[in-house]
């Protein structure tokens, strides 16, 4: 820290007063949360913990402080832990640090500090492999939808994300925050409500917060847009500024074209936006232009379009089920031509 103070130290809190309990609890919930069998029960569990008492708090910021020190050391800690060596390797201190030999014995009482729960991460790299150790910020896992493929995740915390066709995404659940990157996609979340760790959502140039809340983002062709069903949603932009460009609630969609500083909100029936979570396209005066690209992305067979006609506009809702038979019910209301074949379709 810059100003001098341990990084695990908060302000006002004497971290010296912790007791041998408190800190050995804070180790072991820091262990139980990032294990892969971490359930909703748990997370609720070390939220009521952490309510219950400050110094529970102050524990597991100092565990956590401790983690990213590990992790930054994983070489050097591998090769102590090696048959080869007995070595043990000091700690960065909070004070000046002294020579073993001149630490006076300790007799009748166990002193936890820094060190010793280094000792117990240490114990447990040794038992599990330092290489599957995951820092306080939690692991990252990635999602990815093929063409005519859609997905619904369950997260650990008891959020739900449902992920379109030809998506991708990447997630983090950690101790303190939620981060998901959301990268050329359209997905729907239903996120549990967690005050204490917001749910945080890269998208193209912007961020979107919330703590608990139900939306769909919709991210490609150089398009974003967010819209809301429940719950506030706070969008930013990407120059990590505090103050939101805009706080949407339900109803309310906001578009904005990736690489520009404008953008757009307008209050929507939300539940369009959630239709292809129903198998359902809901067009309303829709182009082809934006209809064809969306069906390209739902169905492995392409779909193209003869030149003059991306601009052709459609109203209806669409059964997103047999792909020829949702363009042959695009080709009759616009009368189109269809030529389908096992590698295209075409409109002309």
């Amino acid at each position: 820290m810059a100003d001098g103070r341990p990084s695990g130290t908060l302000i006002g809190v004497d971290n010296s007063a912790l007791s041998d309990g408190v800190r050995e609890a804070a180790t072991a919930w820091f262990v139980r949360v990032q294990s892969d069998a971490a359930t909703v029960d748990d997370w609720s569990a070390l939220t009521l913990w952490l309510e219950s008492s400050q110094a529970h708090a102050v524990a597991l910021a100092e565990v956590e402080a401790l983690s990213h020190e590990i992790d930054e050391a994983a070489v050097e800690i591998l090769a102590a832990l090696g048959p080869r060596s007995a070595e043990i390797l000091p700690f960065r201190q909070s004070g000046p640090r002294q020579s073993p030999r001149r630490q006076p014995a300790r007799t009748g009482t166990r002193t936890w500090g820094r060190g010793a729960i280094a000792a117990a991460f240490v114990g447990l790299a040794a038992a599990v492999g330092f290489a599957g150790w995951k820092a306080s910020e939690g692991s990252l896992q990635t999602y990815r939808t093929g063409p005519g493929e859609t997905r619904v995740i369950a997260l650990a915390d008891g959020s739900h994300i449902r992920l379109d066709a030809a998506s991708t995404m990447s997630v983090r659940l950690g101790m303190f925050s939620r981060h998901v990157q959301l990268g050329d996609a359209e997905a729907s979340f239903d996120v549990a409500k967690d005050a204490k760790r917001p749910f945080e959502i890269a998208v193209g140039d912007q961020r979107v917060r919330v703590i608990g809340t139900e939306f769909n983002i919709r991210n490609y062709d150089g398009l974003t847009e967010v819209t809301v069903r429940r719950g506030i949603v706070a969008v930013y932009g990407g120059d990590e500024g505090d103050q939101p460009l805009a706080r949407l609630t339900k109803g309310t969609e906001l578009s904005h074209v990736v690489g520009s500083t404008r953008f757009i909100t307008r209050h929507v029936d939300p539940d369009s936006a959630f239709a292809w979570t129903q198998g359902r396209l809901i067009c309303d005066d829709l182009p082809l232009s934006e209809i064809v690209p969306y069906l390209n992305r739902r169905y492995a067979t392409p779909i193209s379009l003869a030149p003059g006609l991306s601009g052709r506009r459609f109203s209806g809702v669409l059964e997103l089920s047999d792909e020829k038979d949702v363009v042959r019910r695009l080709a009759t209301y616009l009368s189109l031509t269809m030529h389908g074949s096992d590698r295209e379709i075409s409109l002309s």
